[in-house]
């Protein structure tokens, strides 16, 4: 009977032992779910801050892209560069007003869509995949499927009223390989998307800052032989000015000088400025608004190198969309070479001496810090636009200098380089 109790009781206290044991583990697996949710609510924040972080830095990389695409050479639809038969970035997207510096967007339609995406990069396996359309053109890319982030960027572009020569930048930043499909923040999280929204201001920094007034300024001398140096400036706007010379003005022949009408010639021409011919006078830094050194850093400026005849390495280097050439040393151009239009000129500097002995077409402006020398041997040599010279200048035979206005509006209000405006970056989303 004894016996019978105690077995009982010894069941009844493994009955109780085996509640309190599933409890026990039911709450611990309480526990571990509660820490495994907040575990995985942890992940999906961190998870939020990468994706965010992720295209913020595709969003800034938007900006520096368009900065330096910008200032690039011409390219071809797929943003690469290329030597010829391409259209230069700026000219693809903008529309400046040379008399103002006015920017627009560059389609003909004014009404047309400015939030609409113009050009788009995507991180795809093979690298960076990026499009340049026509204005207007563009058509969202599809969608690459990868396990891994594909990051994307876009750009739209975006006129600032009653800021010539200012443009803003937005710049899309998203962790999709097509930027279009980013859109609300409701959407994005549901689809695992970060999406960043940048503002920056880019300027446009003239090639030539301050114009000069006369076809030709020379601290030195101006020496002409043979027929005579033809100077041409009917501009009202610069007074009819020929020549400003820091030195004298030798053998120059009056029916080769035409400025405005009524006005004589010899009252057209400055010799012995004091302000040119002072030692420490720097034209380069009167006319191109900056020092030799610090000009060179000009973000659009390329450097081109030749030996000999650089007729040949200028046009093509024309053709490949290079605005501001310089030409470090001297420059000798002997074959026939047509450079620039007077709706697209260009500049050219040189460090050393210029020799130009082929019949030389320019459009724009040539400037050198030492002499120039000028005597085509095969036909009549041209320039429109100006001369800038800081040595002396000997011409002979048939050159002219024609001062156009329209392509010095061109010089100080369209070529140039576009930098970002300090303190005008705005993180947006």
């Amino acid at each position: 009977m004894k016996t019978a109790s105690r077995h009982l009781c010894a069941k009844e206290h493994g009955a109780a032992t085996l509640v309190v044991v599933m409890m026990l583990f039911l709450i611990m697996a309480l526990l571990a779910a509660y820490a495994n949710r907040s575990l995985l609510f942890e992940q999906r924040v961190s998870n939020g801050y990468y994706r965010a972080g992720m295209s913020q830095d595709m969003a800034e990389a938007a900006i520096e892209w368009t900065v330096a695409m910008l200032n690039s050479t011409a390219t071809d639809n797929q943003c690469k560069p290329v030597a010829t038969d391409g259209v230069r970035f700026a000219d693809r997207y903008l529309r400046i007003t040379p008399e103002d510096r006015g920017i627009k967007q560059n389609v003909a339609d004014e009404k047309s869509d400015s939030a609409a995406i113009v050009a788009d990069c995507t991180r795809a396996p093979e690298g960076w995949v990026c499009r340049c359309p026509t204005f207007g053109k563009r058509v969202a890319p599809v969608e690459l499927s990868s396990s891994d982030l594909v990051p994307s960027f876009g750009i739209t572009i975006q006129p600032v009223p009653d800021r010539a020569g200012t443009v803003q930048i937005n710049a899309y930043g998203c962790t999709n390989s097509v930027v279009d499909t980013c859109g609300g923040a409701a959407e994005n999280s549901k689809n695992y998307q970060g999406l960043s929204l940048q503002h920056a201001l880019l300027a446009l920094v003239s090639a030539v800052r301050s114009p000069p007034a006369a076809p030709l300024v020379v601290k030195g001398d101006v020496i002409s032989t043979g027929v005579g140096l033809g100077l041409h400036n009917t501009d009202p706007r610069s007074a009819g000015l020929l020549v400003t010379a820091g030195g004298k003005l030798n053998g120059l022949v009056e029916s080769r000088l035409e400025s405005v009408p009524g006005t004589l010639p010899s009252l057209a021409q400055i010799a012995e400025d004091r302000t040119l011919s002072d030692p420490n006078a720097d034209i380069f830094r009167m006319f191109l608004g900056a020092a030799q050194e610090r000009y060179k850093q000009h973000p659009s400026l390329r450097e081109v190198t030749c030996r000999a005849d650089c007729g040949p390495a200028l046009e093509q280097a024309y053709k490949a969309g290079k605005r501001i050439i310089w030409i470090q040393g001297p420059l000798e151009v002997s074959s026939t070479v047509s450079l620039g239009t007077a709706t697209d000129p260009v500049v050219i500097i040189a460090t050393g001496d210029v020799t130009l002995t082929g019949p030389l077409q320019l459009t724009g402006l040539l400037a050198t810090q030492r002499n120039l020398i000028w005597g085509p041997t095969g036909g009549p040599s041209l320039i429109t636009g100006a001369v800038l010279v800081q040595g002396d200048i000997h011409t002979d035979g048939a050159v002219d200098i024609f001062y156009q206005p329209s392509v010095i509006d061109q010089l100080r209000n369209r070529v140039g380089s576009y930098v970002r405006v300090p303190g005008s970056w705005t993180d947006a989303r």
